[in-house]
């Protein structure tokens, strides 16, 4: 152009001069242009460059070590980029995709971002950064945020396309020969971040979601779940934000600020930094303002976090529906949850499965794997005091549709379930119903669900549902063996009220009974259905009250009673074809038979009982008989044939979690190992029944096992520890009134007294066990402590007594199948006979039992003063 114009006015060398002039000026402008274009571009580089590298400041993290580790060692894992060719192996060409995921307050973003600081010299092309603010109103768009990657990857603007799907495109092809660590923050699903993922292998990308999102088809996924911290490492997150050297003045103080915030990181993070920032504020002080359940998540509050904001958009996604059956379940009792409450907590109970796969997804429920058998969950204490104010803000109409809706399904869980016992109640549920609840394991479902059974009997009464609600409570007195009340609930619970439906007013008021009964009050026992304690015949009794009644003579010491009443029960409950409580019934009786003197046939009702058990296929039933019949076969000394058994029972109330019959099966099982002569297995497990028992209050059982110890120990040649084991026992039943036990004990003291040849020290002690002993009417008792005080009367002399002693003892044990209790009264019988030169009888008498005892051949020269009872 310039040439064109220069020649067209000017002629021959003035326009050649021109020209020459004209092209060293614009040789000069593009030289000053290039040379400035030059900078530009590497500017314009340089920014992009720093465009890629986007991660936010480096985070704190406390007590993540072994998660960090692992998320680390996965993304410093990155295969040489495939340069666009095609790999042998399809999956190997693709990104790398791990997702962080778990419920709100975990700490996902902190584990990301920690992890992502660490590898950064892994990915040397940068790391691209953003919050999908995937809980909030309007999580971010893919379009959107493929812009911003696009120009941090030097795409100019005009260059980017228009629709999400070509900038998606074009981001796989820009990434494709890269090594790009991508963090996608805080995604809300699996669509919102596949449009963001790159193709590249030398990419990875990190995903915090509190769902576990699938990532598509991509199949270099990884999933890492972010759980609660344990408790130590929970102190060590509130401790940095709340200062160690406050945490170190005031330890205990700061281990429930931590039990406060269920360890949830995100709370101790709150808490921690209103610490850290108040030098006047103690953790004493924090403590009381987080005691109050109802107030807690409004003192969970700081700066920009709130736990209560972040709950709320997770629970502002859900369904309708799922937020109402969160917010009642909420409020029921805390206690393991199932498809049965979720489903029951919603109008349609279909539904169930859906409902909670959407609230473990979104981190507002946990789900409990230790049952293999039956999905269970539970809620984080924080999520319930936040779902329980969301169902109280709830209209009150809704809440009673709801409520209502779960007492009628409690009504027909109990009843069907206590139908299996008491078959009049076959008419009133059906297992459809009833949710298709097992009645196989119905001692356990009620254990598990008796307080929120009690719940629904109290709901219903306020609901105007009294009718149901006495139905509830009937059905919950045929389970009163496998749930413990107080009298004073049982009053509350089994209250007749206006209830005119006889059988519901007889179980109710045997259901008081039952309750006094466990809870050592025979006499408030017999009062409800023998007033006045009378035995009056035309008092009329149902043979499951005569149960009852048999129960608390028992637990008087009232064993002829007991016995009587009992025996008749059985009679008229086989009448009845009542099989569960014919089970039951023969359960104790076989019990008081043995202290009668006749375990031969406690043997055999035991063994019946275990029978109609193992028909039933009731677990708990089945262990408790496994006990009872081994304690029999101690007593008819076959320990060989009773180990087993009570290993067994102890291996089942530990899977059904009934600690009171484990520490009770434990104690038995120590006294066969006794017997045995394993002493210091027997010591390991009276060890490991205390351990049971003492945390519980249990003070009888441990007295019971304090007086288990003294023949172990003795037999150990530890007197001083025997010794010790009785003083203590002693105490403790003298503490609680316990007569038969301080006798049982005292019968123990002496025979200690004769083990360590002090024979004159050990008459007081048996006297006072045989007289309360033979007014229980506990014969076995009775004969083994006048079998003690014959040899002390025959150590110290006076033979006439020692000989009315042992005869008294031997017609007891004759009277029952005592094989091993006569060998050894005979033993030291004979012996007293000679000492009293009344030899020709004793011969007679060792011929004798010669020929028809051979425990007493196999026990030569025994002398009761020395021997260790119940190990010859």
């Amino acid at each position: 152009m310039s040439h064109d114009l220069i020649y067209g006015f000017l002629k021959d060398k003035w326009a050649l001069g021109v020209f020459a002039g004209a092209a060293v000026l614009v040789g000069g402008l593009s030289a000053f242009m290039y040379h400035h274009s030059a900078d530009d571009l590497a500017v314009s580089a340089r920014a992009g460059l720093e465009l890629r590298h986007q991660l936010p400041q480096e985070p704190v993290l406390v007590g993540r070590e072994v998660l960090s580790s692992s998320l680390i060692e996965r993304l410093r894992d990155v295969p040489t980029p495939t340069s666009g060719r095609l790999p042998g192996d399809p999956a190997a060409g693709q990104t790398a995709v791990i997702v962080v995921h778990g419920a709100a307050g975990t700490g996902k973003t902190a584990l990301a971002l920690y992890a992502a600081h660490r590898v950064k010299d892994n990915y040397p092309d940068g790391q691209l950064y953003v919050d999908l603010r995937g809980d909030d109103d309007m999580p971010r768009e893919s379009g959107e945020v493929l812009g911003e990657f696009l120009r941090s990857l030097g795409t100019a603007q005009g260059d980017i396309p228009r629709r999400a799907d070509d900038r998606a495109a074009l981001f796989r092809s820009l990434t494709n020969n890269l090594r790009l660590l991508v963090v996608l923050d805080n995604a809300h699903n699996t669509e919102q971040i596949q449009p963001l993922l790159p193709v590249g292998a030398g990419c990875s990308v990190l995903v915090t979601s509190r769902r576990a999102l699938s990532a598509g088809s991509i199949t270099r996924r990884h999933r890492v779940e972010v759980q609660l911290p344990d408790a130590d490492q929970a102190l060590e997150v509130f401790s940095v934000y709340a200062g160690r050297e406050r945490v170190a003045a005031e330890p205990a103080a700061a281990l429930e600020i931590v039990q406060f915030c269920g360890r949830l990181p995100l709370a101790l993070r709150i808490v921690g930094g209103k610490i850290g920032m108040r030098e006047d504020l103690t953790l004493q002080r924090m403590r009381a303002r987080l005691e109050d359940e109802r107030a807690r998540l409004h003192e969970l509050v700081y700066e920009n976090l709130s736990l209560q904001a972040c709950l709320s958009l997770t629970y502002r996604d859900l369904p309708e529906a799922a937020r109402r059956a969160v917010g009642l379940m909420s409020s029921l009792p805390v206690g393991r949850l199932t498809d049965w409450h979720v489903g029951w907590c919603l109008p349609t109970a279909a539904r169930a499965g859906g409902v909670s796969d959407e609230l473990v997804a979104v981190g507002l429920m946990e789900a409990d794997g230790s049952d293999a058998s039956e999905a269970s969950y539970r809620f984080h204490d924080l999520v319930r005091v936040f779902a329980r104010e969301q169902y109280d803000a709830l209209p009150p109409e809704e809440r009673r549709s709801a409520e209502e809706r779960l007492v009628r399904a409690y009504r027909e869980a109990i009843v069907y379930l206590a139908a299996g016992r008491a078959p009049e109640l076959g008419a009133e549920a059906s297992r459809e119903r009833a949710g298709n609840l097992d009645r196989e394991t119905a001692g356990p479902w009620v254990a598990g669900e008796s307080e929120r059974i009690q719940w629904a009997i109290t709901r219903a009464r306020r609901l105007g549902m009294e009718p149901e609600g006495a139905e509830i409570a009937e059905g919950l007195t045929y389970f009163l063996d496998d749930v413990n009340l107080s009298p004073e609930s049982a009053q509350w619970l089994f209250d007749e009220g206006a209830e005119e439906r006889a059988r519901v007013v007889r179980s109710l008021r045997r259901g008081r009974s039952v309750a006094a009964l466990v809870n050592g009050m025979p006499d408030a026992a017999l009062d409800l259905l023998l007033p006045g304690g009378s035995r009056d015949p035309a008092v009329t009794l149902t043979a499951r009250d005569r149960m009852v009644v048999a129960r608390a003579y028992a637990a008087k010491g009232d064993y002829p009673a007991a016995l009587d009443y009992m025996a008749t029960a059985v009679q008229e409950l086989r009448a009845g074809n009542d099989l569960w409580h014919v089970l039951s019934s023969l359960e104790k009786l076989g019990e008081f038979q043995r202290w009668r003197g006749q375990p031969e046939k406690a043997e055999e009702s035991q063994r019946d009982a275990l029978r109609l058990a193992e028909e039933f296929r009731d677990k708990r039933a089945q262990a408790r008989l496994r006990r009872t019949l081994a304690e029999t076969l101690g007593y008819l000394r076959r320990p060989e044939e009773a180990a087993p058994l009570l290993e067994q029972a102890v291996r089942d109330f530990r899977l059904l979690n009934d600690m009171v019959w484990e520490g009770a099966s434990l104690y038995a099982l120590g006294k066969i190992y006794r017997l045995l002569a394993r002493r210091q297995d027997a010591l390991d497990v009276y060890d490991k029944a205390e351990d049971i028992f003492g945390p519980m209050g249990e003070r009888l059982w441990i007295g019971r096992i304090d007086n288990a110890r003294i023949r172990v120990y003795a037999g150990m040649e530890r007197f001083d520890d025997a010794w010790s084991s009785a003083r203590a026992a002693l105490d403790l039943f003298q503490q609680l009134g316990n007569e038969m036990w301080y006798s049982h004990t005292q019968r123990d003291v002496g025979w200690l007294y004769l083990r360590q040849g002090r024979p004159n020290e050990a008459l007081a002690p048996l006297t006072e066990a045989i007289d309360v002993t033979r007014r229980a009417g506990d014969a076995y008792a009775e004969a083994m402590a006048r079998h003690l005080r014959g040899v002390a009367h025959r150590e110290i002399g006076q033979l006439g007594e020692a000989r009315s002693d042992l005869e008294a003892a031997l017609a007891i044990y004759q009277g029952g199948a005592y094989e091993w209790n006569e060998a050894v009264v005979l033993h030291d019988l004979i012996r007293a006979l000679r000492a009293d030169g009344a030899s020709d009888e004793a011969d007679r008498m060792e011929a004798s039992a010669i020929s028809s005892n051979p425990v007493f051949v196999r026990m030569p020269g025994r002398d009761g003063a020395r021997a260790i009872p119940d190990e010859d």
